[in-house]
């Protein structure tokens, strides 16, 4: 028996994606168990992989990583859609397997061309939820107007706001806001990290969390002027939707994951997630208290209904706002493998415990701008140096998530503390460590 893990980190079809998409998919890695068979967009520093699997107690050498040829490669440096459905891949997966069975077929991202594959490999059962996949159902669980329709029919609370197919549409939901007094944070209805967002407001001054810019406008006639200059911008030159929705100004931002399943949805894991103003770390655990916890399991849990129900088998992550008055409010879904999955999953159930969220906290960063370290070895080696390397004895330390991001000079990293303040607390000394003189 054997699993194959495909690193695809995206639909090119749906236009814009992170950069970095590259390097972030090496995290992937953390998902491996022994004799799996990986397809990357590119291979792994073997440094990184060693690194990793120390960590798991995965056997390094009962690994096969897959990457497409060198004729093959995509402009972005992704894993296309085209790629994974290639017979050439499919031949080079079978070869890899030497007659082995495959029980599972694990995407990063819920694309069609793994149905294909899985197909190819005689596996499609072991591809859970083959059948929605195969329809383009990934981009429905990625879809933010899809959220709204779904998550608001299972009764799950969603900020005020609309889903927007032309500019008479968008300017009307936007402008009733507007006009009510509140912000409005405007989206693309594929985007990630906050770079499809914007923040409309009558306030002066107001800061965008989880979005690129504000912008201020007080009356119809500037929201109209807004709208019909960004238009392209917002719906994708036309190919997509935009969703309106009231911004909640010193609200906090959270997830609830899932794991969809035919029978039930397991709960996965909960966090917090940092923005300033775009993705920059998490929580995990948040610090939350019992009814504010229970209400944001409960509400993500309603959104993973309807998905359940056409036939989606996977991860899925339910993002939500808390506002400053204690309402819990889902913004948002994520049907894939999560920058927050390997946090709880692997890292924190994995490598720390399974009972580790009784009495440690995971902060996971974004390399810092600013910062700088010439290569993941670098990176590895002084974090050790400085004592602050994760201790398995102690369950305290920092461990190094991705793989090295050449634009950005270093690596995702996630530190493991008895709680958040000891955590910021070795952010601090990494700075010292980092930071060029």
């Amino acid at each position: 028996m054997a699993r194959v893990l495909i690193g695809n980190d995206w639909d090119e079809n749906l236009g814009r994606h992170s950069e970095g998409a590259v390097w972030w998919v090496n995290h992937f890695v953390w998902f491996a168990r022994d004799h799996d068979v990986l397809v990357l967009p590119e291979m792994p520093e073997e440094a990184f992989l060693r690194y990793v699997t120390a960590h798991t107690g995965v056997d390094r050498q009962t690994l096969t990583i897959i990457v497409p040829a060198a004729d093959r490669l995509s402009r972005t440096g992704m894993l296309t859609g085209d790629q994974v459905a290639d017979p050439r891949m499919a031949a080079e997966v079978l070869a890899a397997l030497g007659g082995r069975q495959v029980d599972d077929v694990i995407p990063l991202w819920p694309h069609t061309s793994v149905a294909v594959l899985a197909e190819r490999l005689n596996a499609l059962p072991a591809l859970r939820g083959h059948a929605f996949i195969g329809q383009g159902g990934g981009a429905v669980v990625s879809s933010k107007a899809v959220f709204r329709a779904a998550a608001a029919g299972a009764g799950a609370p969603l900020p005020a706001g609309a889903v927007c197919a032309d500019l008479p549409a968008a300017e009307e939901a936007v402008t009733r806001l507007i006009e009510q007094g509140h912000s409005v944070m405007v989206k693309l209805e594929y985007g990630a990290g906050g770079g499809g967002n914007e923040v409309l407001s009558p306030v002066e001054g107001m800061r965008p969390v989880g979005a690129r810019r504000t912008v201020r406008v007080t009356d119809r006639a500037a929201v109209g002027a807004y709208l019909e200059e960004n238009w392209d911008w917002l719906t994708d030159n036309g190919a997509h939707l935009m969703v309106a929705e009231r911004y909640f100004n010193d609200s906090r931002a959270y997830y609830a994951e899932f794991h969809i399943e035919d029978e039930e949805i397991v709960f996965g894991g909960t966090g917090q997630l940092m923005h300033a103003p775009r993705y920059l770390a998490e929580v995990t655990p948040p610090e939350l208290d019992a009814e504010l916890q229970a209400d944001l399991i409960e509400g993500g849990r309603k959104v993973c209904t309807p998905v359940q129900a056409m036939g989606y088998r996977g991860w899925l992550s339910a993002d939500a706002v808390i506002t400053p008055d204690r309402q819990v409010l889902f913004t948002e879904w994520n049907g894939r493998i999560t920058s927050s999955t390997h946090a709880y999953h692997i890292l924190g159930e994995v490598v720390v415990g399974a009972d580790y969220a009784k009495d440690r906290v995971l902060l996971t960063n974004v390399w810092p701008r600013g910062w700088s370290t010439p290569s993941f070895e670098a990176m590895r080696d002084a974090v050790a140096g400085a004592g602050l390397a994760y201790d398995p004895v102690t369950r305290s330390g920092v461990l190094i998530v991705s793989g090295y991001n050449r634009d950005r000079l270093g690596a995702t990293y996630c530190t493991v503390a008895p709680d958040i303040d000891d955590a910021w607390e070795v952010n601090q000394r990494l700075g010292e460590l980092f930071i060029p003189a």
